[in-house]
Formats: C-alpha cells, structure tokens, sequence
C-alpha cells in the first residue's frame, strides 16, 4: 500500500477539543502512535512493557499512559508518557491529530495521538517499564497473513476483533483496537480497500 503524506493523514484526524467528550466514569488516558519514515515506507513505534510490570507485562502497545492533574490536555499525556518511557522529547513529535477513544472493560478511555518522528532516534528507553521498542513497517499491518480475526459477544451485539502478528510478536486487546482504526484513517485516506473488510470472523 501506498504511504499517505503527514499532510493527508492529519486531514482525517480531529485536532480539537480532544479527550473532552470522554465517560466521566472512566480514567482518561492517552497514547501516542509514533510513525517515521524510512527507505520510503512508514513505520509504527510499539513498546513492549517490562515483565517486571504488575499491569500487563510483556504486552505490546504504544507508548503512553493515564492523564495526571498538571497535564494540560491529553495530547500532553501522550507525549509526556512518550518522553518518559522511551525518551522521545515532545519537541522532536510533530502532531497530526487523534481519533476517538478506545473504551475499555478496565475502566480507561484511552485517547489515541498520533504524531511524526524524525528518524533514526535516539531511543532512550526506560528498563523499568520498556522491555522492547519495535518499530513495524505498515505494509506488514495490511498483510492479510498477519491478520488475525474473531467474533467477540458485546452488550451491542456481535463485533469484531482483530490481533495482528509480527515477528512472532502478537498486537490484541485495545492497542489493536487503536491500530485497526488508524489503519482505517490511512486507507480512506487513499480510498484503498483493507484486508477485514472482507474477512468473516474466524
């Protein structure tokens, strides 16, 4: 699949007013989907979390975490949680926008940002809580063959949920959530076809 221009990709994401509409029961939280170039291709920036972790060690996400009282605003807590875990500096992030929040059985909204990175970096990951930084090109996210689809039983009805597979590395649960819906953006972006339009839960 063809790359979308940071220009086309922040079109479709809003850059207002986000994280204000969130359920005020739940904890509101924000992460950040770090892309970069590289040898024309775009590539995500996943964390795996330390096995040293209480909450989901060894799970693979995007680096952020929950909103603190001196955050200005979401897109702060992405980056500031960004800046902490893997030491990207907020300065080096060019924002695009983000899109609706992921809501989850546990209780968190989760804002996702999404924002440019120069590259390479300087990665300076925190061994507390960092036990990987993956970098994954896009094309491999639209390959079917690393695609994994399911029915999952919802108060709504029937939905469905999709884990992705890279590197023997497993995406699910509410990152891949946040990375089907990005994927979304980028193709409407292109007016191309992704692979679970068609595809029957499995």
């Amino acid at each position: 699949m063809s790359n979308p221009t940071p220009e086309a990709l922040g079109a479709l994401l809003a850059n207002g007013a986000l994280g204000t509409d969130l359920p005020p029961d739940l904890t509101p939280s924000a992460v950040l989907l770090p892309l970069f170039r590289s040898d024309g291709e775009y590539h995500l920036v996943f964390t795996k979390r330390s096995l040293q972790l209480k909450r989901d060690g060894g799970v693979i996400c995007f680096p952020g975490g929950t909103w603190e009282s001196n955050d200005v605003d979401l897109t702060f807590t992405a980056l500031r949680e960004t800046h902490e875990e893997i030491g990207v500096a907020p300065s080096d992030v060019h924002v695009l926008g983000g899109f609706e929040p992921v809501l989850t059985r546990s209780n968190f909204a989760i804002q996702p940002i999404v924002g440019v990175i120069p590259h390479p970096y300087p990665y300076q990951p925190n061994e507390a809580e960092v036990a990987e930084i993956i970098e994954v090109p896009l094309n491999a996210l639209y390959d079917p063959a690393n695609l994994r689809a399911e029915g999952v039983l919802r108060p709504e009805g029937l939905v469905d949920r999709f884990t992705y597979v890279y590197q023997g590395r497993i995406i699910f649960g509410a990152t891949a959530q946040i990375l089907t819906r990005l994927l979304e953006l980028i193709a409407e972006g292109l007016e191309k076809e992704v692979p679970w339009q068609s595809r029957t839960p499995v």
